[in-house]
């Protein structure tokens, strides 16, 4: 995926570098993906990267491979999974497009899972390519051997193999998961400075964001959670919203709502900017959903003097 050309200019005793990410004409495309509570981004450009340094001398130059190679030996070693075997023991529809699963998992996968909105990388068998990365909605800790995940129903595409597989595994069916992955919201690293914690989600995107509302890690604090789907019957975890009214103001908003439904209308970003952020220094945001929605509400708290470190994502 790297081009790269290396010209000497000896008048000015520097070299140019060249840098072409993909392989094309000068057109650029941005590729983002959302896969149940794991947000990911790619950027490509057909643009060239212009970088001057001095020439390197033989002995940088060693250790600079050498450095390169390490980097890449640390690589190929996080990238080697281990996979183990897992088993559904419920498969229920959460919604319209979404199911709700529950795997009995190995203990030590499930004590692996230490931070809300850690995820796992799961697939059917050996002879799956590329495994799919899901989001425990179980809290870490809440079962010493089962975990639980929201699924929406997406198609294959370049990045996975779609979710169309796990969502119509059988009760009693088979697949491999890893560990547990990432650092989930590192939200204890702020709690000492923290008063208020805002939590916005769309769609799937809640599903780390229950993990965390019910792991107990936010008690104390004023929390209010903004959740954001189309319509009622495609929004999972309504039964719970009295529940979780106990810790927590639930702020459901629909885009498209049907006729009677008396909750907000519009996007979770425009909701809050109308209520507005009180004490915006000690306010932190716990964010999982599609771009747009992330990007107008870090456009919403930055505005209001958030600071950046209290803005957490789950990857």
């Amino acid at each position: 995926w790297l081009v790269g050309t290396v010209a000497f200019a000896p008048p000015l005793q520097t070299h140019q570098l060249h840098a072409r990410m993909g392989v094309g004409g000068p057109s650029a495309a941005v590729g983002v993906t959302q896969v149940h509570g794991v947000s990911r981004h790619l950027s490509v450009t057909g643009k060239s990267a212009i970088l001057w340094s001095p020439p390197s001398s033989p002995l940088r130059t060693q250790t600079r491979r050498g450095a390169a190679a390490a980097g890449r030996l640390r690589m190929q070693e996080k990238k080697a999974d281990v996979f183990e075997t897992a088993t559904v023991l419920s498969n229920a529809e959460a919604c319209d497009g979404m199911r709700l699963l529950k795997l009995k998992v190995p203990p030590a996968i499930a004590a692996s899972y230490k931070v809300g909105g850690q995820y796992i990388k799961a697939r059917a068998d050996s002879g799956q390519e590329k495994p799919g990365f899901y989001a425990m909605c179980s809290a870490p800790g809440s079962s010493s051997d089962t975990f639980e995940f929201l699924i929406k129903r997406t198609p294959a595409n370049d990045w996975g193999p779609g979710s169309g597989w796990i969502c119509d595994l059988a009760e009693g069916a088979a697949l491999e998961l890893t560990e547990a992955n990432g650092n989930g919201y590192k939200f204890a690293d702020i709690a000492g400075d923290v008063t208020d914690v805002l939590l916005f989600a769309t769609g799937s995107g809640i599903a780390p964001l229950r993990a965390t509302l019910e792991s107990g890690v936010l008690k104390g604090k004023s929390v209010t959670l903004y959740y954001g789907c189309r319509r009622e019957d495609s929004m999972p975890f309504s039964d719970r919203f009295d529940a979780w009214g106990k810790e927590c103001t639930v702020v459901p908003s629909l885009s498209q709502p049907a006729a009677g439904w008396s909750g907000k209308t519009g996007y979770i970003q425009d909701a809050l900017k109308a209520d507005g952020i009180p004490d915006a220094k000690k306010t932190c945001a716990l964010l999982c959903g599609v771009k747009g929605m992330t990007e107008g509400v870090k456009d919403v708290l930055k505005e209001a003097g958030v600071p950046d470190a209290n803005v957490l994502f789950n990857f």
